[in-house]
């Protein structure tokens, strides 16, 4: 898994919807409001993605997704504020902080 960091503004969705229009990976997103958002900047882009999925439509047939903002994405899904949380950097270089 690859984590890239930013402060607003900073390039982060940009840098997701590349990486999503070159590998043809879905972003998964909390509503469609944001999918259109996303749709509209990929394509403001110039770039071609695949339709981004929302989190409670996801079937079997999707293996792999990307996450924008993961934060907006867990405050849908859950009932309760998420203070803190953990992943495992399976290789160093894996996280990547955007200007």
């Amino acid at each position: 898994m690859k984590i890239i960091i930013g402060e607003p503004g900073s390039g982060k969705t940009k840098e997701i919807l590349a990486l999503s229009s070159i590998n043809n990976v879905p972003i998964l997103c909390e509503s469609e409001e944001r999918v259109t958002r996303l749709i509209t900047k990929a394509q403001g882009y110039g770039y071609k993605i695949p339709t981004p999925v929302i989190y409670n439509q996801i079937d079997e047939s999707v293996k792999t997704v990307y996450i924008d903002d993961i934060e907006r994405l867990l405050k849908v899904m859950l009932p309760c504020n998420v203070d803190i949380i953990t992943f495992n950097a399976e290789e160093k270089g894996n996280i990547k902080k955007t200007i």
